[in-house]
This record gives C-alpha cells, sequence and structure tokens, in this order.
C-alpha cells in the first residue's frame, strides 16, 4: 500500500496555509486595484488547447504534460499554465462582444508539469496570473511590469532583478530563427537530442536548454536586437521610456525568449534571492502576446499577461519573515467548567457560530487550567466560562484573554458586548489595540498624548481636533 504523497507534491498544514491565504489576498488586492476581475477555468482541458497555445517545441508540450484518455478517447491535459484555458474561455464566451478593452482578468490555481522538483519547483504548483486582452500599447505593458513589482512588494518581496528583452515581431522572429539555424547548423551534432528537434522546429527553443547551457556555442550566439525590425525596436524603446518614468530598474537582457511559443515582442521576468542565498530564479514571469486570440478562433486582438509561481514567493516571503505579525486566532474559545455544563457550552458555542462568531469549546470537561492552555495555543481573543451556575440563569462569564478582565453578563447580551468591545479596541486600519498607547500599521498613535494620524499632523491631546483645516483630511476635523 502506498501511503506516502507522489514525488514533486505536498501537504499544506493549517499554518503553511494561512500564509498561503494571506499572500494569495493580497495578489488580488492589488490586481483588483488595477482593475482586474477574477476568471476561473477547468483544470483539465483538451490537449489541443496547450499545444495550440505553447507550441509542439515547447518542453511543455514535448515533456512536461500530464495527458490520458478519458472514458470517451479524447485526449485530456492537466493545465501547465493559465494563459491558454484563459484565453480559450475569453473566445469560447465571446467576451470580447459589447465590452470595453482591455479585458482585465486574473486566475489563480494549481497547475501540474512533470519536471525535476528543485527549491520552490514542484510538478503541483499554484500560479496567480494576470492577462490583459485587447489593446496594443506600451502604455499596457508598462503597466503590467509596474502591476509585477507593486504585487510582489504588496507581499514583501522588493528586492528583485527585473529582466526584459524584445523578442520582436513575426517577421524579426522568422529572420532571427534563420540566423540561429545557419550560426549552430555546425554545431548540431554535438548538441543534445532536443536541440536537434528544436532545430527543425523553433530554433528559439535552444537558448532555453538547461543540458547544453554550458556548450562553448552557447557564448557567441547572434543576439535578437541585431535582428529586430524597425517597430519592433520603436515599441521596446517606448516600454522602456516609460519603466523609466515609473522609476522601475530593469536589465535587458538578450538572451532571454521565454519558454513558450505564443509570446511576441516584450517578454520579461522577475527573479528573487532570498536572504538565505537561496536562488529561486523566476518567480515572475510574462510578455506580449497579439496573435494568441485568433488562434483560438476569435478576433484579431492583441494581449500582454504574465504568471506569478506562489510557490516560489512564499518560499521567498518565509525566509523574508514579513508575515510573522501575522497569527491565526480564534475569537472565543468556550469552557464548560464541569462535566454536566457540556450541554449548556454547546448551546452557547452554537449561539456565538449563527450569530457569525468563530467560535471553539472543549468537549471533555477537562481542568480550567488545561483549557487556558488550549486557549493561548488557539490565541482566542475571549473565553466563555460556563459552569452549572451559569446554565441555570442563563448567563456566561466572558473573559478578556489580552487583559485578563472578567464579567458576567446575560446570554442574550453576549452579541451586544462582544461587538462593542471589538469594535473599540479596533482603529480604521482593522488593528486590535489593546495596549494604551500603540502605534500600528496605519502610523496612527491609539490612546497617546501625542496622535500622529495620517494626515501627517501633529495633535496634542487623546481628544484631539484637527488643526489643518483641509476638507481631504482623513480626521474630518472630528474629535477622536
Amino acid at each position: 500500500m502506498i501511503s506516502n504523497k507522489p514525488k514533486g507534491t505536498r501537504d499544506f498544514l493549517p499554518k503553511d496555509t494561512l500564509i498561503n491565504q494571506i499572500v494569495e489576498q493580497l495578489l488580488r488586492q492589488t490586481a483588483e486595484t488595477f482593475s482586474f476581475r477574477e476568471i476561473r477555468t477547468p483544470i483539465f482541458e483538451h490537449t489541443e488547447v496547450f499545444e495550440r497555445s505553447s507550441g509542439e517545441s515547447s518542453d511543455i508540450v514535448n515533456k512536461e504534460m500530464y495527458t490520458f484518455l478519458d472514458k470517451g478517447g479524447r485526449s485530456i491535459s492537466l493545465r501547465p499554465e493559465g494563459t491558454a484555458g484563459v484565453v480559450r474561455s475569453f473566445v469560447e464566451n465571446k467576451m470580447y462582444v459589447e465590452t470595453d478593452f482591455p479585458v482585465r482578468l486574473y486566475y489563480c490555481g494549481p497547475n501540474f508539469r512533470y519536471e525535476r522538483p528543485q527549491a520552490g519547483r514542484y510538478r503541483q504548483f499554484s500560479q496567480f496570473g494576470l492577462e490583459n486582452i485587447g489593446i496594443r500599447s506600451p502604455f499596457i505593458d508598462a503597466e503590467n511590469i509596474f502591476l509585477a513589482v507593486d504585487m510582489l512588494a504588496s507581499v514583501g518581496i522588493t528586492d528583485i532583478k527585473l529582466k526584459i528583452n524584445s523578442i520582436g515581431d513575426k517577421e524579426s522572429r522568422n529572420n532571427y530563427k534563420e540566423a540561429l539555424k545557419e550560426y549552430f547548423k555546425p554545431y548540431l551534432n554535438e548538441l543534445c537530442e532536443d536541440c536537434k528537434v528544436r532545430y527543425e522546429k523553433n530554433p528559439l527553443r535552444i537558448l532555453d536548454c538547461k543540458v547544453d547551457a554550458n556548450h562553448e556555442c552557447m557564448k557567441g550566439y547572434p543576439a535578437i536586437k541585431d535582428y529586430l525590425s524597425k517597430d519592433s525596436k520603436d515599441y521596446f524603446a517606448k516600454v522602456l521610456d516609460q519603466l523609466d518614468l515609473l522609476n522601475i530598474e530593469y536589465e535587458i537582457d538578450d538572451k532571454l525568449v521565454r519558454g513558450l511559443d505564443y509570446y511576441n515582442d516584450v517578454v520579461f521576468e522577475i527573479e528573487a534571492i532570498a536572504p538565505s542565498g537561496t536562488n529561486y530564479g523566476a518567480i515572475l514571469g510574462g510578455g506580449r502576446y497579439d496573435e494568441l486570440v485568433e488562434q483560438f478562433g476569435g478576433p484579431s486582438l492583441p494581449a500582454f499577461g504574465f504568471g506569478i509561481g506562489l510557490d516560489r514567493v512564499v518560499e521567498v516571503v518565509k525566509e523574508l519573515h514579513v508575515m510573522d505579525e501575522y497569527k491565526d486566532y480564534l475569537t472565543c474559545y468556550v469552557m464548560p467548567r464541569e462535566e454536566t455544563s457540556i450541554e449548556y457550552g454547546f448551546f452557547v458555542t452554537n449561539f456565538l457560530r449563527s450569530n457569525g462568531v468563530d467560535c471553539d469549546m472543549d468537549y471533555q470537561a477537562r481542568s480550567i487550567k488545561s483549557q487556558f492552555k488550549t486557549v493561548d495555543r488557539k490565541n482566542a481573543l475571549y473565553s466563555i466560562i460556563v459552569g452549572e451556575d451559569e446554565a441555570k440563569t442563563q448567563q456566561v462569564s466572558v473573559r478578556k484573554n489580552a487583559t485578563k478582565e472578567q464579567v458576567t453578563i446575560p446570554l442574550n447580551a453576549l452579541m451586544t458586548y462582544l461587538r462593542e468591545d471589538i469594535n473599540s479596541s479596533k482603529c480604521e486600519c482593522g488593528c486590535h489595540h489593546d495596549d494604551e498607547e500603540h502605534e500600528c500599521c496605519c502610523g496612527h498613535h491609539h490612546e497617546g498624548e501625542e496622535h500622529e494620524c495620517c494626515c501627517e499632523r501633529e495633535h496634542d491631546s487623546k481628544e484631539h481636533k484637527c488643526d489643518c483645516n483641509e476638507e481631504g483630511c482623513c480626521c474630518n476635523h472630528k474629535e477622536n
């Protein structure tokens, strides 16, 4: 009996899932700030969908796809990347009809590739991707690259290297492919078997080869920039101009071609090295693809997109410790004093749950000391203590675990008490403040002698009145 997980897969335990959820939430928030909306497509598609988009010469199609025949004899593949399914859905559902361009879509979910597992790379991996369909403009390219940088910054990753290149339009790429074939011809017998196939189908893929990466011929092949058409050169230059205006640092990498056949013109990758020195390589990559929508039977619509390797991003985030402040917590933990109180505790627990309060309870009537240890492990904000006396009077004893204050109140007043107490300990940013003087992430000093608010003015009393006399002030000129 096989009882271990398959190679290249992982189990996400609750503590790991929490970090993944936070990272995904922050990425979603940033994407939606740029007017992207979520789309969800099947985890498996007809194999042709990926063959048509990725290209028969790509390693994904040749080596890495999980492909099988279903019971109807149809060739089905687990998705190895997200763009193909999104474009297929865009065309099939005629999303180009009666809409404003560009159509901005994002997605998040598992993908599957049969490749050698390594740091941050797995055979089942999660990808967050964005597709911007309908407009060809250097401003769109620059905007999406800016978004990519901003999304990584939103999860704390700022030490990055942005690499960018242009692989040109169809004419440029055809000319370059011929130049590559001429260059690699004398070395053909020395290259790996895969590269011999790539030589015939798409010599650009030779530049991506990991086996021949250190071969002498890989040092002197022609640069694609010398084969770009004037239009492609001008377009690339305009994108770089906009990145300069946005103060985004980049490195032009002539070797960057990306691993999928549908790209044209601008392509880019972002690399990250964790504090430990672990090089996770490209954690994000993408570019322009102006012919894919038409290849799927839709109208001729240009597009630009990129994908984020969530597994690699989460590994970097863990090393940066930027999520350490986030803790999984429980609002209420119900503690029966004795076994005869379990029934009343069960009623109180589900009363709270039915009112939208996350809650758990002790079902074993353990000692109160043992139950408080559970409260600490679960980071519970409140302990709801019930015993025979509380059951008789339909009351509960509520303990604020941060301050150890305890009150006994009627059960029908419990929700009012919790709402008022939770709201009183929260500021505008949603933080819970249990200290008398607390500086939170929004920059406010709460309950202090001097109060620094987000308008960056100093307020000289606890009950302060803003002195800036500006309508846009966050204080709204009211006493807090």
